[in-house]
């Protein structure tokens, strides 16, 4: 086992508050250690909102939570997809935080993959073409990944040596299909994370020219990452923090179609992602973080514990269930421990983290999905839309506990007596402890047990 090294990821559908989790751990072990904060997954697709002492709140997309961490080496992963625009402007937005100045050394993969206007374009066009295209977030992810599958796709040390003629080949191919599918690549409008919020794909010479000016300010971060990796995974001096992109009930396996993500969300997407550097089992820990008293969820899935409208839009309101990348409204569940269970043996979890704890309602018990039955037997969870509108589920009540009293704790003897009943029911049920909690809105409302 690798002491100080610690893993977090998604336990449900996404939007757990992962970001805000690694930035406490990361700027907790910076205090002792070297920091090395490692990315493996997904793209800006991802959304994760950080707080910044005394300043504001940052929604970071490609990079991972702990750039805010001083002194601390970022490294996005051969398994991510980045966008080299929006990867650009999110740098600024970070600098901007900081006096106009980076503390972290950022490095990026020369192997990662990137995701261009081109594969948003077609995004977009297949999403008007077929219902296929219905869970994507339109930031080209899936075709990017896609790319690496059909053996064509443009890597980061394609923009740092820029070469051109690959990427010709990379703009002319994706027009001839957008152009078979009915429409116009050049006039096609994508989103981006820039202040307009909106583009177009352009001609083939403002493509290269904007792509060209994009490496010019990116291929400083650029590089073959695996000794510095090697040297640091095998170092006393140096502690990890792996941070995973949106959550397993979104991976392609084990999520429900057409709402899931194209990449390996789960611990092990980190052993691929650092060409087998890496063993995710020897990672010290390896956190789910789901919410304590729901579920949310973005897309087209029905979940068997879907709350009463009323209720879901109180949650939704008061937790701001809006997605940090889309801003679409969340539908709201009840928390599904038979599916959390799943998620958790799944990706291979050894601890959990429950955020939210102080989403409770006097005038409402917090209600537990814990079974299943289909034709009045017991089933446990599949990853299949048909199967789950078929499922009844068999809920467990625990008294609600005392807000105030929550976001006040410091400690875990703090909390109410109802609350620890139900942290000590859910560690039970997924057999596993939990690591920690968080109370409250505000950086500091959170305990570590």
């Amino acid at each position: 086992m690798r002491k100080n090294s610690i893993a977090f990821g998604g336990g449900a559908y996404g939007d757990e508050g992962k970001g805000r989790i690694v930035d406490e751990y990361a700027n907790i072990l910076a205090k002792k250690y070297k920091m090395v904060i490692y990315r493996d997954n997904g793209g800006s697709n991802a959304g994760h909102t950080v707080e910044v002492p005394g300043k504001a709140k940052i929604a970071l997309h490609q990079l991972p939570s702990g750039v805010f961490v001083k002194g601390a080496t970022v490294i996005l992963g051969k398994g991510m997809v980045i966008n080299p625009a929006d990867l650009l402007e999110e740098i600024r937005q970070v600098k901007k935080a900081n006096s106009n100045k980076l503390i972290v050394t950022i490095l990026i993969d020369e192997m990662a993959v990137l995701t261009l206007d081109t594969h948003r374009a077609f995004e977009g066009v297949l999403k008007k073409y077929q219902e296929g295209g219905k869970g994507s977030t339109g930031r080209g992810i899936s075709p990017a990944y896609a790319d690496v599958l059909l053996r064509h796709p443009l890597r980061a040390r394609d923009i740092k040596t820029f070469n051109k003629e690959k990427i010709l080949s990379h703009y002319r191919m994706y027009k001839d299909i957008i152009k078979g599918l009915g429409e116009d690549m050049e006039k096609w409008e994508i989103n981006t994370l820039g202040s307009s919020g909106k583009s177009t794909v352009g001609s083939e010479k403002v493509f290269i020219d904007r792509l060209l000016k994009q490496s010019k300010e990116l291929k400083r971060y650029i590089s073959d990452v695996s000794d510095f990796l090697k040297t640091s995974w095998n170092s006393k001096s140096y502690a990890f923090i792996f941070e995973k992109a949106q959550a397993v009930g979104l991976d392609p396996r084990y999520g429900v179609y057409p709402d899931v993500t194209a990449s390996d969300t789960t611990f092990g997407g980190i052993e691929s992602s650092t060409e087998g550097l890496i063993d995710p089992m020897e990672i010290e820990i390896r956190a789910s973080v789901i919410k304590a008293t729901y579920m949310s969820s973005v897309g087209t899935r029905k979940l068997p514990s879907m709350m009463t409208p009323e209720l879901a839009h109180r949650i939704r309101e008061d937790a701001n269930e809006y997605g940090a990348t889309t801003k679409r409204p969340r539908d709201i569940a009840y928390l599904d421990l038979v599916a959390t269970d799943f998620f958790r043996k799944v990706g291979k979890a050894t601890h959990m983290v429950l955020t939210h704890m102080d989403i409770v309602y006097k005038d409402t018990p917090v209600k537990v999905c814990i079974g299943y039955t289909l034709k009045g037997k017991k089933v446990t969870y599949r990853p299949d839309q048909e199967f789950l509108n078929k499922v009844k589920p068999v809920f467990k009540e625990f008294k609600t506990w005392d807000k105030d009293k929550v976001q006040k704790a410091k400690k875990y003897v703090d909390l109410p007596k109802e609350a620890k009943v139900f942290l000590t029911y859910i560690s039970k049920y997924l057999g596993v402890p939990i690591l920690m909690i968080t109370t409250g809105p505000k950086r500091e409302q959170g305990i570590r047990f």
